[in-house]
């Protein structure tokens, strides 16, 4: 077991005990669950489900305290936790889509069981996503004249974020960047460069730096508008 098995292991043993048997189960979810993890660029996505018909006091406390188990791998920890009913908590659409599909369970095999998003409700939180966490970073990310190093993580998965977009968009479903991106090889989306996009994955496998990709000097503003175009034109 490597040191982030055993990272994900100590955090689904610290819920087990702060959470008791309201505890339905822990999860693995995002690139560590579906594939494609990157120690650079991917963070550690973790979903909790639980049982119990409030909350649970104290969740961001006990959310901290799992950080501090490794220096690293804690600022990349990402936690999100519901009722099977979703009518508390933090899980949202695209990651309950995950969770269905990907989640793997680390503390025994409770399958997660709960109604799958709608295409009406998948199509509206990636829409939310793409307004709150990509277009509204487009104009500090479009003036850079070099990529410091804070920036490369949200540069490279700007970059990539048209593919993984499009293949939910069109697939209802989650999936890897690596089958994202295969999808829009497929689909061919017009106006969008897939170069960047390739050369952004190769990144995140430690074939070339974020650097190499920055120097494309690709048009982000150009590439979402692009997939604004064609979420557009298949909302159906």
């Amino acid at each position: 077991m490597n040191d982030m098995e055993v990272f994900v292991r100590r955090v689904a043993v610290h819920f087990q005990a702060q959470l008791g048997e309201s505890l339905l189960e822990v999860y693995k979810l995002g690139s560590l669950a579906h594939g494609g993890f990157s120690r650079i660029y991917s963070d550690i996505d973790i979903g909790i489900l639980m049982s119990c018909p409030q909350p649970p006091p104290e969740m961001d406390r006990k959310i901290s305290e799992a950080k501090i188990f490794h220096w690293d791998f804690g600022k990349k920890l990402s936690v999100f936790w519901a009722n099977p009913d979703f009518t508390w908590g933090r899980l949202p659409v695209m990651d309950r889509l995950d969770l269905l599909d990907h989640g793997v369970p680390l503390l025994g095999n409770y399958k997660a069981e709960f109604a799958r998003p709608t295409k009406a409700e998948i199509h509206r939180g990636l829409r939310d996503s793409l307004e709150k966490s990509y277009l509204s970073r487009l104009p500090e990310l479009s003036v850079l004249n070099a990529l410091p190093v804070e920036k490369r993580k949200p540069y490279i998965r700007s970059i990539l974020y048209p593919a993984r977009l499009i293949y939910t968009w069109d697939n209802l479903a989650v999936d890897s960047n690596d089958r994202a991106v295969d999808y829009l090889h497929r689909v061919q989306p017009s106006g969008l460069d897939l170069k960047p996009i390739d050369m952004a994955l190769a990144c995140r496998r430690e074939e070339c730096s974020a650097d190499e990709v920055f120097a494309l000097g690709t048009d982000l503003d150009r590439q979402f508008e692009a997939c604004l175009l064609y979420i557009s034109t298949n909302d159906e």
